[in-house]
């Protein structure tokens, strides 16, 4: 069985528009994926400071969506949807993603990864200090 995992890699060097190539891959140890998708070298550092601040309260809800168009049929698309389930304070984070392909090399893909705020917490801080062009993968299990 796979363990809870989020792994971040640089797979291609941007070519002078200051683009790099992420491979994502996320795992909630029964359900996995994988996605390539492209951003700047601070794509992830709003979403990790966020999640270092996470929950302000019971409501609280975080979204990273570097491209908030689903229906693109041209890109592929990644979200992550951080927030609290239980007065506990148990959280979720909620992962979904599709590729850009035609059928039939399309896929889509959602799971939960269920976690509490302190592990959120120390996966924001992390991610708020990963530099992609010093470090080419961040891993957190």
């Amino acid at each position: 069985m796979q363990t809870e995992m989020i792994r971040i890699k640089v797979i291609g060097w941007d070519d002078g528009d200051g683009l790099l190539q992420y491979n994502v891959a996320l795992s909630n140890g029964e359900t996995a994926t994988e996605l390539s998708v492209y951003g700047y070298d601070d794509m992830f550092k709003q979403f990790g400071q966020e999640l270092a601040d996470f929950p302000q309260n019971i409501e609280s809800r975080i979204k990273f969506c570097p491209m908030e168009d689903d229906d693109s049929k041209w890109a592929n698309y990644l979200q992550f949807e951080v927030f609290c389930y239980a007065p506990n304070g148990a959280a979720a984070m909620r992962v979904q993603v599709r590729d850009g392909y035609e059928t039939p090399y399309y896929y889509r893909c959602e799971f939960f990864i269920l976690t509490v705020p302190a592990t959120l917490n120390r996966l924001g801080e992390q991610l708020k200090r990963w530099n992609p062009r010093e470090g080419m993968e961040f891993v957190c299990e």
